[in-house]
């Protein structure tokens, strides 16, 4: 039906239920009628209509049709009062009438409503079509068509929340990944030790700090690669220290293997000393190669370590434990 054809159909309808209106007010006078409907509010709730006389329903109706409220606001309009009407006066023809040339009307907004989304409103207009007649041959399609409607919603909401649920994941698991990486970061980058001194450690998080503690304290396992070095790269400026007693009572060293100068330290202009404790395998190999002491803490552990890893002492039968201070020094001049 055309927006021109709805205005036209509009305008009868309320011609001809002014009409029926009059035919029902019998002797009334029609402007008292409306100075009563003009004393009650515009959003009247539904369940107070059934309270209201006959008088003021036909007022409330006559206003309602000339501010074109046919089927809205609920509960302030003018099916609901005719059908209030009809309620007190089921056998009167004029109400009947009125109520079903209202019925294009309420079911054309119900679709319109159904077309915009709207569950609530949709309902209300199907339950005034209802009430209209209970077997418009249009309810069972409207009904389906709502029915369809909420679950469609239904679906998007869920959809929605899954999808809302689903970014919240990905953005923990990201944050857990930046954070897991950020920690490898520090532990395999070969200056990490060195530069993490205290204004750094202070700002870094806790996980970091208890990861560099672990570092320092957990032994490195033989075989562990050093790193590579420079062909042209001049003599380390690293002196081993080890007292005659422990040369005599331990095997042979046969690979001695000096630590790599931590180029963060070498740049700072640090020195300074670490004592590892390890033991002597069998087969001459180190194991169980830990810090005892360093100083200053943290910056020479890595390179210590990765030294003693290196180490080949004589192949006895049995192992040893023992210890040995790796002493880092700058050369002069």
């Amino acid at each position: 039906m055309s927006k021109s054809l709805v205005v036209f159909r509009c305008s009868s309808l309320s011609v001809a239920l002014a009409a029926a209106l009059a035919a029902c007010q019998g002797g009334h006078d029609p402007g008292e009628a409306a100075a009563g409907a003009t004393a009650v509010q515009s959003d009247q709730p539904a369940e107070r209509l059934a309270t209201l006389d006959h008088d003021r329903l036909r007022a409330l109706a006559s206003q309602a049709l000339r501010d074109r409220r046919v089927h809205t606001p609920g509960g302030d309009n003018a099916v609901e009062y005719y059908l209030a009407l009809r309620d007190k006066a089921p056998g009167d023809a004029a109400i009947a009438t009125a109520l079903v040339e209202f019925q294009p009307y309420v079911l054309i907004a119900a679709e319109q409503a159904l077309a915009r989304r709207q569950p609530e409103e949709s309902d209300r207009l199907l339950a005034l079509l209802s009430r209209i007649d209970d077997r418009a041959p249009a309810l069972p399609r409207l009904r389906a068509s709502l029915a369809g409607l909420r679950a469609s919603l239904a679906d998007e909401q869920t959809a929605a929340r899954d999808a809302a649920l689903a970014m919240h994941a990905e953005d923990q698991r990201r944050a857990q990944a930046s954070e897991t990486a950020s920690v490898a970061r520090f532990i395999n980058a070969p200056t990490a030790a060195a530069e993490f001194d205290a204004p750094a450690a202070a700002a870094a998080p806790a996980v970091v700090r208890e990861v560099a503690a672990a570092l320092r304290a957990e032994p490195v396992p033989a075989g562990v690669p050093s790193t590579p070095t420079v062909a042209s790269e001049p003599e380390r400026p690293t002196r081993v220290s080890q007292t005659a007693a422990a040369e005599r009572s331990l095997p042979r060293l046969l690979e001695d293997e000096a630590p790599r100068y931590p180029l963060a330290a070498m740049n700072r202009k640090l020195e300074g000393h670490v004592e590892i404790a390890f033991t002597i395998q069998p087969d001459g190999r180190v194991a169980n190669a830990r810090v005892v002491s360093a100083e200053p803490a943290g910056v020479f552990d890595r390179a210590a370590l990765a030294a003693a890893s290196r180490w080949r002492f004589e192949s006895t039968g049995s192992a040893a434990s023992t210890s040995r201070t790796l002493t880092f020094r700058l050369p002069k001049g």
